[in-house]
Order: structure tokens, then sequence, then C-alpha cells
């Protein structure tokens, strides 16, 4: 399936619901999109933790949560 085309799906549902699309969540959900196969948070947290130092591991597990 296309990346980018996965990556405008889980936009659009967060959207859909009103959540705010910070820029962690964005480059979260990009990284998601992208992955093969099912990461584990703790893979995802530290891809994400590279491009921004200050997430924390919640960070991951709400926006896991909130596309559940």
């Amino acid at each position: 399936s296309d990346p980018d085309f996965r990556f405008q799906q889980l936009v659009a549902k967060l959207k859909a619901r009103d959540y705010r699309l910070t820029p962690q969540r964005v480059a979260l959900l990009r990284l998601i999109a992208a992955s093969e196969g099912h990461p584990s948070a703790s893979h995802l947290f530290d891809q994400i933790k590279a491009q921004f130092p200050t997430t924390s591991p919640a960070t991951v597990y709400k926006t896991l949560n909130l596309l559940k």
C-alpha cells in the first residue's frame, strides 16, 4: 500500500475527531504509514526521538491509542 495514502488516511481519522496534529504526531503518523508490519511503540519512540528529542514515550502511546 502507498505510504502517502496511508498517511492521509491516518491524518483524516484524527482530524475527523478534532484531535490536534502536533509536529510530533504528524511525524509519528508518517513513520507508521511508512512502516511495514507492526512496529513496536518502543521502536517508533526511538525513531521519533531522533527528530524530536523532547518527545516522551507517552506521546507515542497516546497517539497509538487514538488510532486504534
